[in-house]
């Protein structure tokens, strides 16, 4: 307990500080500087840890210090019973094994290290909380995408996470970090053989992140970490994920996380287990870093692949293309999809009663189907002595199927893009465009976009005067949301393309469709190329840059803007224009 006067509220004062943000910033700083930098004298590591040693017991005693009461208690729930572990552990390790040798080599420096950045953890998400309550969605989501990308840069121009000499480029670094935090996969530099494990665990990191939304992360430590949402928090956080309800926010955060967890555990057993039984010259630790990654790559949508060739080397295993394509499908869903379906099957398991799913889950189900047939039909008929030649039909199939669901927004190749036919990368073209379901952690302009055009079509024709579907009427503002997305993704594209190919002229043996599928898989957070992405200007390279964040955030940026129509006191006079 603290005291109150004189010098006590200076201690207060200083505890306070050292628990903020700026603090949390800090201590993140120098443990990154202890484990990402080679230093020429081992002097600087001792000293370095030796300033986290006195970090971690200040960090314990603010912590103990300033839990005085219940409140206090309440206010850092998770950061008080982890300074009392600590502080029982560091008690045991000194009495048991007395510190040997320089202080960098001290064992309990890991432990320590640790939990200043499980605190420091804490103290950020939970100042990305108080920052979402104060900021707009609009503003607030690319805002968190830059700084998860800007971050990711740095970590990335670290020596130890390249295989070569030194560090990357900076330009490439920023390329990788954001190609893997918003779930694109267009790489310029080979994930297998430029990056050491650690470099390959942060690209992963930012796949996760990137695939879920750091809001997703920051709002579930809040609500399990004890800190309660005010109303703008809440409010606020369901405009981002798009949910109407602010009382399902809860529910929705957790089924978030339970089916992450769920589909990317089961895939990446069911990967262990299809490659184990492949010879592929792999150890046991490799095979299951190869499926948990894959895995994780393919729910996110990223198309990050450990392989060179991506996953080419898998061509002749239809179970690889089956695991791989349902994962990005399962991904691309969206979580409001999942959660819909899972809770209509339990309701149907308690009473037996068909009821029919929500009318946004039907939607989603029934374009993506349409897409995922016609895409596995379109590609068997036109790569059938092209890419497929000489396969059997059950790995045809599984290579179809892969290839019908990755151009929406996953990246994954089991054929060489670039030996593709014309008619094939136009087609991905058009899936790129059309993307994943909205919620999901897919890009485009979404599948309900695209489904709610073409109901309105359909009651155009019927002359009806709004949108309807299974008994339902459409709201217009809906449809209004859907064109905007539609003439955002179609402008972004457009300038994308243009200034692609009047940068990218010198590179030979690649025509003017190679950039425009470029621009088109950057814009919808795809990741495949028919082989350009290595070969960009520095020029080439912001444009694609740009090109993909807007992508990952102008969408959902635009929905979290105007998922709320604004009531208007007056109504103007009704004008026709003409079309056609």
């Amino acid at each position: 307990m603290l005291d109150t006067s004189g010098g006590g509220k200076g201690l207060r004062n200083l505890f306070e500080k050292l628990l903020s943000i700026q603090g949390a910033l800090v201590i993140i700083t120098l443990i990154a500087a202890r484990y990402l930098f080679t230093f020429g004298s081992s002097l600087i590591t001792d000293i370095l840890q030796a300033i986290l040693f006195l970090l971690a017991g200040s960090v314990m005693a603010a912590t103990l210090g300033l839990t005085r009461s219940k409140h206090d208690l309440r206010r850092r729930p998770w950061q008080f019973m982890v300074t009392v572990m600590f502080l029982a552990g560091l008690i045991y390790y000194l009495l048991s094994e007395p510190p040997q040798g320089g202080i960098q080599n001290w064992n309990i420096g890991s432990v320590a290290n640790s939990y200043l950045g499980f605190t420091a953890l804490i103290t950020v998400l939970g100042y990305l909380m108080y920052l979402a309550g104060k900021v707009s969605p609009s503003l607030f989501l690319p805002s968190s995408f830059f700084i998860v990308i800007v971050t990711g840069t740095l970590l990335l121009m670290s020596p130890k996470v390249t295989s070569g000499e030194g560090s990357i480029q900076p330009i490439d670094a920023l390329f990788t970090s954001t190609s893997a935090t918003c779930v694109t996969g267009l790489i310029v530099l080979d994930t297998e053989n430029d990056f050491t494990p650690l470099g390959q665990l942060i690209i992963l990191i930012l796949i996760q992140v990137g695939g879920l939304g750091i809001m997703t992360f920051a709002a579930f430590f809040a609500l399990t970490l004890g800190q309660k949402l005010g109303l703008s928090d809440t409010v606020n956080l369901s405009r981002l994920m798009d949910s109407e309800f602010s009382s399902e926010l809860k529910h929705l955060l957790l089924s978030i996380l339970f089916w992450t967890l769920a589909i990317e555990s089961v895939g990446a057993f069911l990967l262990y287990n299809t490659w184990s039984a492949m010879d592929l010259g792999w150890s046991t630790s490799e095979t299951v870093w190869q499926a948990v990654f894959h895995s994780i790559s393919a729910f996110c949508n990223a198309g990050f692949s450990l392989n060179s060739t991506n996953l080419e080397a898998f061509s002749s295993s239809p179970a690889t293309g089956y695991i791989i394509g349902t994962l990005i499908v399962m991904g691309g869903l969206g979580f409001g999809v999942l959660t819909g379906l899972g809770r209509n099957w339990i309701l149907r398991m308690r009473t037996g009663r068909r009821t029919p799913p929500p009318v946004q889950v039907r939607l989603v189900l029934l374009v993506t189907l349409i897409l995922i047939i016609a895409g596995v039909g379109f590609f068997l008929v036109f790569e059938w002595n092209n890419t497929l030649a000489g396969m059997p039909f059950s790995q045809k199939l599984g290579n179809a199927y892969l290839e019908a669901v990755s151009p929406r927004t996953a990246g994954f190749n089991t054929v060489p893009t670039a030996g593709l036919v014309p008619a094939v990368k136009w087609f991905f073209v058009i899936l790129m465009f059309v993307g994943a379901a909205p919620g999901g952690t897919g890009g485009g302009v979404k599948t309900t976009s695209i489904g709610l055009l073409v109901v309105s079509i359909r009651s155009l024709i019927q002359q009806r005067k709004q949108p309807e579907i299974w008994k339902r009427r459409i709201p217009i503002f809906d449809l209004q949301r859907a064109g905007a997305v539609l003439l955002l993704g179609m402008t972004a594209f457009g300038m994308s393309s243009i200034l692609l190919l009047a940068t990218e002229r010198g590179a030979e043996g690649f025509t003017d469709m190679d950039y425009v599928f470029e621009s088109m898989s950057a814009f919808g957070t795809v990741g495949l190329s028919t082989g350009v992405t290595p070969l960009l200007s520095t020029a080439g390279k912001w444009i694609i840059i740009v090109t993909m964040f807007v992508g990952r955030t102008a969408p959902a940026t635009l929905a979290a803007a105007t998922i709320r129509v604004r009531t208007s006191r007056y109504c103007y006079p009704e004008d026709r224009i003409t079309i056609g």
